[in-house]
């Protein structure tokens, strides 16, 4: 049988469906449950032609993410142009939201899915990865009305990223920390670091009203 040829249209949507089922897959059932053999059949593709678009699922994952962060961006901008909530308010649905990725369609990733993907990028992929990564947390804290010379984008990512780990870890990865007051403490870390941002912030419009 003749191989299919396809479209340089078809063959951004099949992209696109392996990026949005791949984030959808995370989310779902996590990584490690989510097999190349798996994300084809929910595509309806061949793996080898799967392997025109990825070398790797881990590569995959890394798109993927960055796909997502489009999506989280606009959400971010209709949280703060949202007449209805306050700054404070916004920002704070925005990180809880992030932090319940599975409830919210957001991927993220375990600590033991970052070893798995990191092991099988090239140093390459991983730096271009981690610059985007700089990059978008950049934007966020801009949408949030922060400078980034205000705020290291990093020190941002970081802090973020690690309640959402930590709160997708309780209890299988982390089982010696107590899952029954696990929203307790993604609370109280959203308003600890949303309260830094608030400082910031006001130390920000503080400096522009005195020049």
């Amino acid at each position: 049988m003749a191989r299919k040829a396809y479209s340089d249209e078809e063959r951004t949507r099949v992209k696109e469906a392996l990026m949005t089922t791949m984030i959808q897959c995370i989310v779902d059932r996590g990584l490690i449950h989510s097999s190349i053999d798996v994300l084809c059949k929910k595509v309806g593709i061949s793996k080898t032609f799967f392997y025109s678009f990825f070398s790797s699922k881990e590569e995959l994952v890394s798109h993927a993410l960055r796909y997502q962060q489009p999506r989280l961006l606009d959400y971010a901008r209709q949280l703060m142009e949202d007449p209805a909530l306050s700054w404070r308010a916004g920002v704070e649905t925005f990180l809880k939201n992030c932090c319940y990725g599975a409830k919210s369609g957001v991927a993220v990733l375990s600590i033991e899915e970052e070893q798995q993907v990191r092991l099988c990028l090239s140093e390459e992929n991983f730096q271009a990865f981690r610059q985007d990564q700089v990059s978008f947390y950049g934007k966020l804290l801009s949408i949030f009305g922060l400078p980034v010379d205000s705020i290291d984008p990093r020190l941002f990512g970081n802090l973020a990223l690690s309640m959402m780990m930590v709160h997708k870890a309780i209890p299988d990865t982390m089982p010696f920390l107590f899952p029954e007051v696990a929203e307790d403490m993604v609370e109280f870390q959203v308003r600890a670091l949303v309260d830094e941002m608030e400082r910031v912030k006001e130390d920000v419009r503080q400096v522009k009203a005195d020049g």
